[in-house]
């Protein structure tokens, strides 16, 4: 495990230590979110998520987490850009996906999942229909249904064994995370404790 933590910070949140890393902040509901990467892997499965967190006087909070991709066998893949709306009270998840169909046939799939700020739960998910059956946004759906159990039975740790708690389901033998695309609000750099361009007063701490 690694602790995200910072100066006066009385309790860190604890993520699993698989490729841990600061990725770009994010800015929403007035406040500046973290988003720090993991990897997680069980049986033939490899995923990488995103944890969104911030910092309140007791401690560093666990908003939300979000899938961010996976390759599997044969080019299968998913990806996730991580972007804030202009309002600052949304986070869109905008994921493409790609699996293999046929010798020269590709299943294609992209859509949106929405993270909105709410008052005192902070972000949840603000689907806009219910995906179809069959359909990996439908999977994608359920690995987001465990993590948000996850999130509210334990807001200042996320458990190695998340990816048991997933089932597995939909996950290719041989996986490996996706590249990982973030973005902030706006084309500009935010000031914040949290970004990892540079020194900065926040770390992951083994």
């Amino acid at each position: 495990m690694v602790a995200l933590t910072g100066p006066g910070v009385r309790r860190a949140l604890l993520l699993p230590g698989g490729g841990a890393r600061l990725l770009a902040p994010l800015a929403c509901g007035g406040e500046v979110v973290t988003v720090a990467g993991f990897v997680l892997e069980g049986v033939g499965a490899r995923m990488e998520w995103a944890a969104l967190a911030m910092a309140l006087e007791d401690g560093v909070v666990l908003l939300a987490l979000e899938p961010l991709g996976w390759r599997g066998s044969g080019g299968a893949r998913m990806e996730t850009r991580l972007v804030g709306t202009g309002d600052r009270l949304q986070v869109l998840c905008r994921r493409d996906t790609a699996v293999p169909a046929g010798p020269t046939l590709w299943r294609r799939e992209a859509w949106t999942d929405t993270l909105a700020w709410t008052v005192p739960a902070g972000l949840v998910d603000a689907p806009v229909r219910a995906p179809l059956v069959g359909t990996r946004q439908h999977v994608v759906a359920g690995w987001r249904r465990a993590a948000a159990a996850v999130v509210s039975s334990s807001p200042s740790a996320v458990p190695p064994a998340l990816l048991s708690d997933l089932g597995q389901t939909g996950i290719e033998a041989r996986a490996a995370p996706s590249a990982i695309k973030s973005d902030a609000s706006s084309g500009k750099a935010m000031a914040s404790p949290w970004t990892h361009q540079g020194p900065s007063p926040w770390t992951l701490n083994i």
